[in-house]
């Protein structure tokens, strides 16, 4: 293993034992501890800039950065997705009420020209901190009683367990984006903060529709991941 390689090593336990935001040693102060060039301890810190663990701030110094969360789009589940980064999730309910369907969520779930949604809006939080904000629309027809329901915990385990639900497929659409002024202020974030806005139409097992939901993620802590691959061919 090459020196920076051990460097690296030795300040990510050191990362460890601190809290997001904390300032780690610069590199003056790292060449003179680890008694090596400017250049090893650069390429020591491109390390762990690379794995999202610290981040550079011009003219304040070096800090240990909040950790990122991966979601794999294979996965449309937030609560999923904060169990693999060892957070506890937790759901904020902004709104929920049934109204007519707009013609997007219409054509997404297959309603009539008069049929009516579930809308949902919530702010999902990892640990307590703001990371989605979410709008989900369900066919109001098929989930009878679900606004009676806690909608702060999973929905997927609700539509699960009270109505025999599964979502076996879904469709997502993703673009970057600047917040608006209220998504801004659920993400506790700044209107320049860079975000993810994705599109994601959910089916069941059998093919029906069973969401349309916008969410907003926080581009600073949440990224979405795309993975791919082939069955192996059968046959020579």
């Amino acid at each position: 293993m090459k020196k920076y390689d051990l460097i690296a090593k030795d300040l990510s336990a050191l990362i460890a034992t601190k809290n997001p935001g904390d300032r780690i040693p610069s590199e003056q102060e790292l060449v003179a501890q680890y008694a090596v060039s400017a250049m090893t301890i650069r390429r020591a810190l491109q390390v762990l800039l690379s794995a999202g663990r610290i981040e550079g701030i011009p003219g304040k110094g070096t800090f240990v950065r909040t950790p990122t969360v991966m979601r794999s789009l294979s996965s449309n589940s937030f609560t999923e997705a904060m169990r693999a980064a060892g957070k506890t999730a937790s759901s904020r309910l902004v709104s929920a009420s049934i109204t007519a369907a707009t013609d997007r969520e219409r054509e997404a779930l297959g309603l009539a020209e008069d049929g009516y949604v579930i809308r949902i809006e919530r702010v999902r939080l990892g640990d307590d901190v703001p990371l989605c904000h979410e709008i989900a629309s369900l066919p109001a027809e098929r989930f009878p009683g679900l606004l009676g329901q806690d909608l702060e915990g999973s929905l997927y385990a609700l539509l699960r367990q009270r109505y025999s639900t599964v979502v076996a497929r879904s469709r997502f659409e993703v673009e970057a984006t600047l917040p608006g002024a209220e998504a801004a202020a659920h993400l506790s974030i700044a209107r320049q903060t860079p975000c993810l806005r994705t599109l994601n139409d959910s089916w069941d097992e059998d093919g029906a529709p069973v969401e349309h939901t916008i969410s907003l993620y926080r581009g600073d802590s949440y990224h979405l991941v795309l993975e791919s691959g082939r069955q192996p061919a059968s046959g020579s």
